[in-house]
C-alpha cells in the first residue's frame, strides 16, 4: 500500500508541476500593458493551488508551512500594489514557486543553514524626527555582512492601528517593498558600499505620543535556493501635541486615554446690539481641544439665567423661538471647530445689563466613553432710554438786552434704564448762560430744571431758543435730544418816550433842581384833589335841593 501511495503522489506532483509552468509562460513577452484585476485574480488562484498541492504531496512541517504562507501573502500583496504586465506577473509567480519549493527542500535537508545573523540595519542614517500631523521620510538601510548573495528580499513594515504601537497614519493597504539582490561581502566597507536602501514616506498621527517609537520590518529572502526570514528594527522620534503624553512612560500611562474637552471660543449675535423685547440669532463657536480624540453624539443645552424675585413668578431671560433650547452635532474631529446657531427672544422687561447663558455639553469619545462639561457666555441686553419734559415756564416771556429770564421745566424718565449725568444747555444768538446739571434720574423719577438766561443781543429771528438735554447710559454712551422754546429779546427802551426810542445819555441835574420839581408836582396834585372834593360837594348839594323841590310838588295835590 505504501508503495502504491508513493506512486500516486509522485504522479500527481508531476502533473501539477507540468501544468503550472505551461499556464505561466503562455503570456506573451510583448505584452507591455498593465495586467487587469481579473488577470491578477487568475494568478492569485494559480499560486494558491500550487501552495495547496505542496501541502498535499509533502509532509510539511509547521515551520516550513509558516514560511510558505509568508511567501504566499507577500506575493499577493506585491502583485496587488504594483503595476505589472502579465509577463512580469508570470515571471514573479515562477520565482515564488521556486522559493516555495526551496522551503520544502530545506526542511528535508539534514544540514539546514541560515544567514539571518548577517542581515542588519546600517548605521549611516540618522534617526528621523517628526511632529504630529507632519510627514517624514523613513529610510531603512540594509547591510549584508555575510559572504552569501541574497536575492528576492521582500520587506514588510509591521503596522498597527494602536497609537502606542505605530506612530503613523495607515494611508495604504500595504507597504511591501522588493529588493532584487543584496551581494555578499568580505568586509564592512564592502557591505556599506553594496548596501540597499528602502525609503518610506509616512504621515504622523495627530494623536501621536512624544518619544521614540520602534519600527519593525519583517524580511523574507532567498539564499542558495532556500527561503529565510528575519526581522529588522529602526527608531523614529516623534513630537506629540501639547498634553498628548509620552511613549516613554510606563505601559499603563502610555495607554491612558486623554479626556477630550470642548470649549467655547467665542460668540456673536445678529443684530450686534440686543434690546429687551427683541428677537436675535445667537452664534456660539466651540472647539474640540483634543489632538488625539474626536468627539461624537454631541448635545448642547442652552439655559438662560432665571430672573424675578418671587419664586412663583420667575422666568428665563431668553426664550428660544422654536421652543427647544437643544442643539445637536453629530461629530467634531480632533482639533476641529463647530458653530451653534439658535434664534432667541429677550424678555421685554429685562434691565439693561449682561445676562449669563449656560451651555451644558454631553458627548462621547471614539470608544463611546461619555463626558459632560459646562461653559457660559454673557449677552449684554440694552433698554431704550425714554424721557418726557413738562411745558417750560418762561418768566418773563420777553426781555430786553441786559435783563434775565427764568426758565423752569421737569424731566420725566419714562424708560426702564437710568439716565446718568443729565445736563441741560440753552443755545441761541440772543441769550447766554442757563446751563443746568440735573444728575442721575432713576426710571420713573423726575429731574427739575430751574435756569436763568441773560439777554445779550436783540432777537433777529422768531425768538426760538434751543434746549439741549443730554444724558449717559450704563455703558457711558452719551445721548443728546433737542427741544425748542420761544424767548424774545429786544433793545433797551427809554420809558419816558411815548413812541419809544433808544435811551439817550441822561442830563445831569443838581439836587436842588430835582427837589423843586418834586415840590411843584406835589402842590399841583394837592390842588387838583381839593378841587375835585369841592366840586363833588357842590354837586351833591344841588342834587339834594332838586330832590326836595320834587317832593314838595308831590305833596300839594
Amino acid at each position: 500500500m505504501n508503495k502504491i501511495r508513493r506512486i500516486l503522489i509522485f504522479t500527481v506532483m508531476c502533473l501539477v508541476l507540468s501544468i503550472g509552468p505551461m499556464e505561466v509562460y503562455a503570456v506573451s513577452d510583448n505584452d507591455v500593458s498593465n495586467a487587469s484585476g481579473d488577470v491578477k485574480s487568475e494568478y492569485y488562484a494559480e499560486l494558491a493551488n500550487y501552495k495547496n498541492n505542496l501541502y498535499i504531496i509533502n509532509d510539511v512541517t509547521a515551520e516550513a508551512k509558516t514560511k510558505i504562507e509568508k511567501l504566499y501573502s507577500s506575493a499577493n500583496t506585491y502583485i496587488a500594489n504594483n503595476s505589472m504586465t502579465e509577463s512580469e506577473i508570470a515571471s514573479y509567480i515562477s520565482t515564488i514557486k521556486g522559493q516555495m519549493d526551496a522551503v520544502i527542500s530545506a526542511q528535508n535537508s539534514d544540514t539546514p543553514s541560515t544567514t539571518k545573523e548577517f542581515i542588519t540595519v546600517g548605521d549611516n542614517c540618522p534617526t528621523p524626527e517628526v511632529r504630529y500631523g507632519d510627514s517624514v521620510q523613513v529610510i531603512l538601510p540594509i547591510f549584508n555582512l555575510g559572504t552569501e548573495n541574497i536575492t528576492n528580499i521582500v520587506i514588510n513594515p509591521v503596522t498597527s492601528a494602536t497609537v502606542t504601537e505605530w506612530p503613523f497614519e495607515i494611508e495604504k493597504s500595504g507597504y511591501t517593498e522588493l529588493v532584487a539582490d543584496l551581494p555578499g561581502n568580505k568586509t564592512k566597507a564592502d557591505a556599506i558600499t553594496n548596501r540597499r536602501e528602502v525609503s518610506y514616506l509616512f504621515k504622523a498621527r495627530k494623536d501621536v505620543l512624544s518619544g521614540y517609537y520602534k519600527l519593525t520590518y519583517n524580511l523574507t529572502y532567498s539564499v542558495n535556493g532556500a527561503i529565510e526570514t528575519t526581522t529588522l528594527t529602526t527608531f523614529v522620534k516623534t513630537v506629540g501635541a501639547p498634553g498628548s503624553g509620552s511613549i516613554d512612560q510606563g505601559a499603563d500611562d502610555a495607554t491612558k486615554t486623554s479626556t477630550p474637552r470642548i470649549i467655547v471660543t467665542g460668540f456673536g449675535t445678529n443684530p450686534e446690539e440686543v434690546y429687551a423685547g427683541d428677537t436675535f440669532t445667537l452664534n456660539v463657536h466651540v472647539k474640540n481641544t483634543s489632538q488625539r480624540t474626536a468627539v461624537s453624539n454631541v448635545e448642547f443645552d442652552l439655559e438662560a439665567a432665571v430672573e424675578g424675585k418671587d419664586e412663583n413668578a420667575t422666568y428665563s431671560a431668553f426664550l428660544p423661538t422654536s421652543g427647544s433650547n437643544t442643539v445637536y452635532i453629530d461629530r467634531i474631529p480632533q482639533g476641529g471647530e463647530a458653530d451653534l446657531t439658535i434664534e432667541m427672544t429677550a424678555k421685554a422687561d429685562l434691565a439693561q445689563k449682561p445676562y449669563a447663558l449656560n451651555i451644558k455639553m454631553k458627548y462621547e469619545d471614539e470608544k463611546y466613553n461619555p463626558y459632560e462639561s459646562t461653559a457660559s457666555v454673557s449677552i449684554p441686553i440694552k433698554q431704550e432710554s425714554k424721557f418726557e419734559t413738562s411745558t417750560p415756564e418762561i418768566m418773563p416771556a420777553a426781555i430786553m438786552v441786559g435783563e434775565q429770564a427764568n426758565i423752569m421745566f421737569s424731566v420725566y424718565n419714562t424708560g426702564k434704564t437710568t439716565l446718568y449725568n443729565t445736563q441741560v444747555k440753552f443755545v441761541g444768538d440772543s441769550i447766554s448762560g442757563g446751563e443746568s446739571f440735573v444728575g442721575k434720574v432713576e426710571p420713573g423719577a423726575t429731574g427739575n430744571v430751574d435756569a436763568m438766561v441773560n439777554g445779550i443781543a436783540p432777537t433777529m429771528d422768531e425768538g426760538i431758543i434751543k434746549v439741549e438735554i443730554s444724558y449717559e447710559d450704563a455703558a457711558g454712551e452719551v445721548t443728546t435730544t433737542e427741544k425748542e422754546i420761544n424767548l424774545y429779546v429786544s433793545e433797551m427802551m427809554d420809558p419816558g418816550l411815548d413812541g419809544g426810542g433808544v435811551i439817550e445819555e441822561p442830563v445831569e441835574e443838581t439836587n436842588s433842581g430835582s427837589m423843586i420839581i418834586w415840590i411843584v408836582v406835589a402842590v399841583v396834585v394837592l390842588g387838583i384833589a381839593i378841587l375835585v372834593v369841592v366840586l363833588k360837594k357842590k354837586k351833591k348839594k344841588k342834587e339834594a335841593l332838586e330832590l326836595q323841590k320834587e317832593l314838595e310838588g308831590i305833596d300839594e295835590p
